[in-house]
C-alpha cells in the first residue's frame, strides 16, 4: 500500500476494529499524522517567535501581542481538534495491526504500562504479518 493510499484507508476505516492492517499502512499513517502535527507546531513556533520579536522592538507591542497570541491559540485549538479526530482511527488502526501479527486487539492495553508499555507496542507494530491456518482455507 502506498503513502497516499494508506492515509485514505486510515480515514475510510475510521471505526473498523476488525480485519488486518499491514506494516506499511500503519507506519505511513503514523508518518502522515506526524507531518501534520509538526506543521501545527512549526506554525505555533513562528507565531510565538514573531510575538517575542515584535514586542521587544515595538513600544506598542500590546496589539501585536494580542493578535499573534490569538493566532497561536487558534492553531493550538486546531491541533487539539485534529488529535481528537485521529484518536479513534489510530486506535482502530493499531488494533488491526495487532490482528495482522496474530495478536488479540486487547494487547493494545499493554501500552498503558508506564515506561515499557510503549516499547512493547512499538515492537508489536514492527512484527511481520503472520497468516493463521484458517486464512489459508476458504470456509
Amino acid at each position: 500500500m502506498g503513502f497516499l493510499e494508506s492515509y485514505k484507508s486510515f480515514w475510510k476505516n475510521y471505526v473498523n476494529f476488525t480485519g488486518r492492517s499491514t506494516r506499511s499502512a500503519y507506519w505511513y499513517a503514523i508518518l502522515w499524522n506526524a507531518i501534520i502535527i509538526s506543521i501545527f507546531y512549526v506554525l505555533m513556533l513562528v507565531f510565538i517567535v514573531f510575538t517575542v520579536a515584535t514586542s521587544a522592538t515595538n513600544a506598542s507591542g500590546d496589539l501585536v501581542f494580542l493578535m499573534t497570541s490569538g493566532s497561536t491559540l487558534f492553531i493550538l485549538i486546531l491541533l487539539f481538534l485534529y488529535e481528537l479526530a485521529t484518536f479513534i482511527p489510530m486506535l482502530a488502526l493499531s488494533i488491526r495491526r495487532l490482528h495482522d501479527s496474530n495478536k488479540s486487539g486487547w494487547f493494545i492495553l499493554l501500552g498503558l504500562i508506564p515506561f515499557v508499555g510503549s516499547i512493547i507496542m512499538i515492537i508489536f507494530m514492527c512484527l511481520p504479518s503472520e497468516l493463521s491456518i484458517a486464512d489459508d482455507f476458504d470456509f
